[in-house]
């Protein structure tokens, strides 16, 4: 709409999703670090690592797919499981995930990601 104003709610999910990834990272980061101050343990540089993960999260989240956030999720668990990291640590973020994009987004992409995160192994807030 020329000249019109136009909000996230009339506008495509994926598109709104795909625009917030950065944004939501940095806010389940630091939802994360805040619950979890033990992460620190870690540096700057485990910070670091921590946002760009959650960017790669939202950003598989934001095609709201299903069959490809399931693939993300089964990539990123085969990788965790490869590095002898545990696994809580990516059910933690897809539990961070949800609750950031419920509080955040826009309902439609809010209630497609419950869907997709609860679906694809993280829990329903």
């Amino acid at each position: 709409r020329p000249g019109g104003d136009v909000n996230d709610a009339e506008r495509d999910p994926p598109v709104v999703a795909a625009e917030m990834a950065g944004y939501l990272a940095l806010i389940a980061t630091r939802r994360l670090y805040e619950r979890q101050p033990a992460l620190w343990d870690r540096g700057e540089s485990g910070r670091a690592h921590t946002l760009a993960d959650f960017e790669h999260h939202f950003r598989a989240l934001s095609m709201l797919d299903e069959p490809l956030f399931e693939g993300h999720v089964a990539y990123c668990r085969g990788l965790f499981t490869a590095r002898g990291f545990p696994l809580r640590w990516l059910d933690d973020a897809w539990a961070v995930m949800l609750e950031v994009t419920k509080a955040e987004g826009p309902e439609a992409v809010a209630t497609i990601a419950s869907r997709i995160l609860s679906k694809a192994g993280g829990p329903t807030l």
